[in-house]
């Protein structure tokens, strides 16, 4: 992977926790985990081993989709590589069944985006405006 950029002023707000303790709270782990983050300039520094490709993704997405992350320099490795995702940011405005009938041509595709982004998106399929979700291939 190396560099995922994303929008800084949207995602969540940690209130002050830490992004390891975030990924702690979202059951996201990999093995020696190291998750730096460089305040000033908006970049987290993510390594360790995640034991497959999903599992290293939805760590970066975590990562990112936080308010003040402008970029994750991902430097994890995998233990079962697979495919890479491809990425979409959310427009104003867009639900999960507009964004899988843009990109599969079936809005019923909307629970596979919502699998694919979990545990970023909540029960309720609420997103924001800026957030950089999964696209399965």
């Amino acid at each position: 992977m190396n560099r995922l950029s994303f929008h800084k002023d949207a995602g969540i707000d940690l209130q002050g926790r830490a992004l390891d303790a975030h990924l702690a709270q979202l059951g996201l782990q990999a093995d020696q985990l190291e998750v730096a983050l460089d305040a000033p300039n908006g970049v987290v520094r993510v390594s360790g081993c995640a034991r497959d490709q999903d599992t290293r993704e939805r760590i970066v997405l975590c990562c990112g989709n936080v308010r003040g992350v402008a970029e994750v320099d991902d430097c994890m490795t995998v233990v079962m590589p697979s495919e890479v995702s491809r990425w979409r940011f959310v427009q104003p405005g867009e639900t999960l069944a507009r964004i899988a009938l843009d990109l599969y041509r079936d809005a019923s595709k909307a629970q596979l985006l919502h699998s694919a982004n979990q545990p970023l998106i909540g029960a309720d399929n609420d997103l924001a405006a800026g957030w950089l979700l999964r696209v399965p291939v």
